[in-house]
């Protein structure tokens, strides 16, 4: 089999990407080695997100529309951001995933249900030997690979590319009346149930997915424990339910692409500090790598993501690290998020997607009072 471009992994990234290079009249395959894998995931897309694929109109699964974002502090009384209208949705990995590769399907990829092996180099090209589900072999020559396999790489692995790093984060999916606000998703901090991340409840279409994360996978467990306890009180058993751990990327600045081979979404780490929002992120990656195959300049991908999200991922970063480390820079760091002025240019950077240049200043300004070596801050 021969093809243009190889799209490793068939989540929200390569679906993306397979289906962005075939709009382009690019030959494209696109390998996903379970296509009933259900990703444990929050499953929240900001709607402006959505926008910027023209995909707002097209979805065709079901989803939930949040009204309200709550976010508990660790000592503070709760903070509650009433949202626009339909500014965030949240989707089962298990319906999304499939539908985004629908749709990259109907655009003329070749989807094949198969793991990657090996590549070589072969006649200034790749051969990528892959495993079908029936344990039957095959050989595809591309020029370029798409590398959006997830935080456990195999295309990292084989290139020598490091993967990224990651916290670890369990989750269960809970009944749906066991909450009242089926409207709203919840961040709890606080580091008797979270470890430099937080907390959550977000409601799905049928049913709760509650979660926690550390950067330690033996702090889990008692981590979930404890927040089912102060969230439920006694009415939930962590006996009764199946915990499914899984990493999330930790952001830092790696390399997007080694000869031909571009890596993104989770393969690349492309998940905000902070709020740990992945999908949108992972998307766009994608979008730019393509581009970037489409000018035929590698050098291209990196730039287009560094003017759009650099600054903002770097400022994520030194808030997470400074404040996640105690409970009282935390809670001082989100109560400041009670004037309504914060609340918008949050909202503006977190869900409208709006570019940080002239948000960002803005942003730290606000905080200012609370960060004691405000140099930490400088993000070039």
């Amino acid at each position: 089999m021969q093809c243009e471009v190889l799209v490793v992994g068939g989540g929200p990234a390569g679906s993306t990407a397979a289906r962005l290079l075939a709009k382009e009249g690019i030959d494209t395959v696109l390998i996903e080695k379970n296509l009933y894998f259900n990703k444990p995931c929050g499953g929240g897309i900001p709607s402006a997100g959505l926008k910027d694929f023209d995909l707002l109109n097209e979805i065709q699964i079901p989803f939930n529309r949040i009204k309200k974002v709550k976010i508990f502090p660790p000592f503070s009384e709760p903070i509650e951001v009433e949202l626009k209208p339909d500014e965030i949705f949240i989707f089962s990995r298990s319906l999304l995933d499939p539908f985004l590769r629908g749709l990259a399907e109907k655009k003329g990829v070749k989807l094949i249900e198969a793991e990657l092996i090996n590549i070589e180099n072969y006649n200034k090209k790749y051969r990528a030997l892959i495993r079908k589900r029936s344990n039957e072999t095959e050989k595809i020559t591309c020029r370029y690979i798409i590398a959006a396999d997830g935080v456990n790489s195999r295309v990292c692995k084989i290139t020598g590319v490091s993967r990224p790093d990651y916290f670890w984060t369990v989750s269960l999916h809970v009944p749906e009346n066991m909450s009242e606000n089926r409207d709203t998703c919840e961040f709890w901090f606080g580091s008797s149930h979270a470890s430099f991340f937080y907390s959550w409840v977000f409601p799905a279409v049928d049913y709760l997915s509650v979660g926690t994360g550390a950067e330690d996978v033996c702090k889990l467990k008692n981590f979930i424990q404890n927040f089912l306890k102060k969230r439920f009180d006694e009415k939930i058993n962590t006996d009764n339910f199946k915990l499914r751990a899984y990493k999330i990327p930790r952001w830092r600045r790696k390399r997007f692409y080694k000869e031909n081979i571009l890596f993104c979404g989770d393969a690349l780490g492309t998940v905000m500090p902070v709020s740990f929002e992945g999908i949108y992120y992972a998307m766009k990656s994608a979008q730019f790598a393509v581009e970037a195959i489409k000018q035929r300049n590698l050098k291209l991908y990196e730039k287009l993501w560094n003017e759009k999200f650099l600054n903002q991922f770097i400022m994520m970063k030194k808030f997470q690290d400074f404040m996640f480390g105690s409970d009282k820079k935390m809670d001082r760091w989100l109560n400041v998020h009670r004037d309504n002025s914060v609340q918008e240019l949050a909202m503006a950077l977190w869900l409208r997607k709006k570019h940080g240049g002239e948000l960002i200043p803005l942003y730290l300004k606000a905080f200012a009072g609370i960060i004691s070596r405000i140099a930490i801050f400088k993000l070039k």
